[in-house]
């Protein structure tokens, strides 16, 4: 007979049932060294998701361009849809995940709250992605604590959508091919890794860039790494791996092949192709370029608050060794920040792109501890508790929020809109997020915008050759002052969306009649939110108005 406490252990070791494994899964993923530690990293990670989820218009300069992409896509579904005689769909392209999914999943919901639910899984996944590494490298887990200042970093701030989304599912991807260098074999394994590749190649393709670089540092480290085997045997290890990227590389070529032989339209700043920055000033405003959102620049603050840490663990490991391939790619993509020029392949701000990832690599590659230091550990909770919390109450207190959400409530459905902006950037920011404020109009209604990225070659939808609606001046939407009401641009819209300046005393400035000078009179202001004024410019777009005015 088995004894009771014998039953209790038969018990314990029998299989769990199949609804538990996900369970467990999430478990064995999720937890770091201690319980404690685990609630104060995912308890960091919520607040970051929430901040992104609960604000009605996350502080990202182009995000709103993406979120109004989705919704006329998604408006595109329907093949009698008006959109139709104004826009073309482009399937065959490399920067388009944020839009495919907001035109989809906008069934569900509307397009600007699938937007924030995107972004409420992105700092999940960046959190993901630095535990990956951890376990690669055989780090302790809680060393990825010290990743999560990175989350709402530089370019994250400038709303590269396409390019923060598929940042974390690329390092994901590469975590997971590193898997399949290592040795791991099997069905799903090897499907996983070629469906995530062919997502970040989709989504973007200068992340599928920065996967390339990874594959090709870590296969040169695995094909000169001095083991007993010959090089041909260390090369029959990468065969599987490198198959597995065929697919995703040939497709990011062939879709920026595709976007430059049926592109009809032109880039109006090539001019600035190839501009770069000196390396001593790119080395001079390294924190800046990596997390320099805040203006009160708390967000760097903390940042450098994790590098000290690090530097520390570095110091009380009695100077271990880094780990080799952690260390290297993070000094590919230092090299590279430095390096690669800063407007490139009709792109801006691309070296600054590949900051985050050598930072991501460069704490995965930290030496593992001699000794158990508490203080450490304790101070590297402080800083993400701290970071997590800095930025959900950052984004819910955005100033003049209500005033910006109100003003576009307030645009009638089916008007071309032009949005002229003065002080894009609120207070207590340094991003400009007011730019794209005319887009969230074309997210909530049909309208048609003076400035928007469907003029470009590689969204997923875009403007039909010979229907794209008349450009204003290149950078007019930085600068109010480059608005010219008499301009043939001007009259094509009859909605005008005025963004104000405040008066030397502080106080808010009626713009008419600076903005529209002479013709100030023959407009009309539909609505005034605080800073934020509309106007009813349809006069101007009839040509009703005398050339000059009549004499007092």
């Amino acid at each position: 007979m088995t004894s009771p406490s014998g039953k209790a252990r038969e018990q314990d070791a029998a299989p769990s049932p199949p609804w538990m494994r996900p369970v467990q899964w999430l478990i064995q993923h999720a937890r770091l060294e201690h319980l404690w530690l685990t609630v104060v990293f995912w308890t960091s990670v919520l607040l970051q998701s929430l901040a992104f989820g609960l604000c009605p218009y996350p502080p990202m300069i182009d995000y709103p361009q993406h979120v109004a992409m989705g919704a006329v896509y998604h408006r595109m579904l329907d093949r009698s849809a008006p959109e139709w005689s104004l826009y073309e769909t482009n399937f065959f392209t490399y920067n388009a995940g944020i839009e495919t999914a907001i035109g989809y999943l906008s069934y569900l919901m509307r397009p600007e709250a699938v937007g924030r639910m995107l972004f409420f899984f992105y700092p999940i996944a960046f959190a993901a992605a630095a535990l990956r590494f951890c376990d690669i490298a055989k780090r302790p887990r809680w060393y990825a604590l010290l990743a999560l200042p990175l989350v709402y970093n530089f370019v994250c701030g400038w709303g590269f959508a396409n390019f923060i989304l598929g940042l974390p599912i690329a390092m994901l991807a590469v975590g997971a091919w590193i898997r399949l260098v290592d040795g791991r074999r099997g069905a799903w394994p090897i499907a996983s890794v070629a469906i995530l590749m062919m997502v970040v190649a989709y989504t973007h393709v200068l992340v599928m860039l920065c996967v390339c670089i990874c594959v090709a540092v870590v296969g040169l480290i695995r094909l000169f790494e001095r083991e007993p085997d010959d090089m041909l045997e260390r090369f029959k290890t990468l065969l599987v791996p490198g198959a597995v990227m065929v697919p995703a590389v040939g497709y990011s070529y062939g879709a920026w092949k595709w976007a430059r032989l049926t592109s009809h339209t032109f880039w109006e700043h090539s001019w600035a192709e190839g501009q770069d920055e000196p390396a001593w000033q790119k080395l001079r405003y390294l924190v800046y370029n990596t997390t320099g959102n805040f203006s009160d620049s708390w967000d760097q603050y903390l940042f450098i608050a994790a590098a000290v840490i690090a530097i520390a663990i570095w110091i009380h490991s009695l100077r271990g060794e880094f780990d080799p391939r952690m260390k290297r790619l993070a000094i590919a993509f230092a090299l590279a920040y430095l390096i690669v020029p800063k407007v490139f392949i009709g792109t801006f701000h691309i070296y600054i792109r590949f900051l985050p990832i050598a930072v991501l690599f460069g704490l995965a590659s930290l030496p593992v501890l001699k000794e158990r230091a508490q203080w450490l550990i304790v101070a590297a909770s402080a800083v993400a508790l701290a970071t997590g919390a800095n930025l959900l109450w950052r984004f819910q207190t955005i100033p003049e929020m209500d005033d910006a959400m109100a003003i576009i409530d307030d645009i009638p459905e089916n008007h071309k809109l032009i949005g002229v902006t003065y002080d894009a950037a609120p207070k207590g920011l340094f991003r400009e997020i007011w730019v794209h404020l005319p887009s969230v109009y074309q997210a909530r209604k049909r309208g048609i915008l003076a400035y928007s990225f469907a003029r470009n070659e590689s969204p997923p939808i875009r403007y039909r050759a010979d229907t794209e609606p008349p450009r204003p001046p290149g950078g007019f939407e930085w600068d109010g002052r480059v608005y010219d009401p008499h301009a043939a641009y001007a009259r094509y819209y009859d909605m005008v969306l005025v963004r104000s300046w405040l008066g030397p005393d502080g106080s808010q400035v009626d713009p008419a009649a600076y903005v529209f000078k002479d013709l100030a009179p023959f407009v009309k202001q539909l609505s005034k939110r605080g800073r934020f004024y509309l106007y009813d410019a349809s006069a101007l777009s009839r040509g009703g108005y005398p050339t000059q005015l009549p004499d007092p």
